[in-house]
C-alpha cells in the first residue's frame, strides 16, 4: 500500500488545478517511486479530466527517464499494459491523447 506521502507527491504532480507541469513534485514523485513502487500512475492516467492524465503521462515518461529497471519492469507487466490500453480505446480518447500514450514507452526502445 502506498504512503500518504507518496500519493499526495502524485496527487500535487497531477492536480487538475495546475497551470502548468510541476516539475519539482514531478521529480519528487520519481524519487518516491524508486523506494516504494505501487500502481497508482495507472489511475491518473484514467483520470476523467484530461489535464490530470496529461500530467500523470508526464510522470510516466519522467519516471521512465529517471527511474531504474525496476519501474521498467513494472511498467513492462501486462497489468500495467492493459490500463494503459484501456484509455487508447475510441470510446475514452481524444485523438490528440493516443500518441502521448506511448511516448513514455519509447523509452524502453
Amino acid at each position: 500500500m502506498a504512503t500518504a506521502g507518496f500519493s499526495a507527491e502524485l496527487n500535487k504532480a497531477t492536480n487538475p488545478s495546475n497551470r502548468q507541469e510541476d516539475w519539482e513534485y514531478i521529480m519528487g514523485f520519481c524519487d518516491q517511486i524508486n523506494k516504494e513502487l505501487e500502481g497508482l500512475l495507472a489511475h491518473k492516467i484514467q483520470s476523467p479530466q484530461e489535464w490530470e492524465a496529461l500530467q500523470a503521462l508526464t510522470v510516466l515518461e519522467a519516471c521512465m527517464k529517471n527511474c531504474g529497471r525496476r519501474f521498467h519492469n513494472e511498467v513492462g507487466k501486462f497489468k500495467f499494459l492493459n490500463e494503459l490500453i484501456k484509455v487508447v480505446s475510441p470510446k475514452v480518447s481524444k485523438v490528440f491523447f493516443c500518441p502521448r500514450i506511448f511516448s513514455p514507452l519509447s523509452v524502453f526502445g
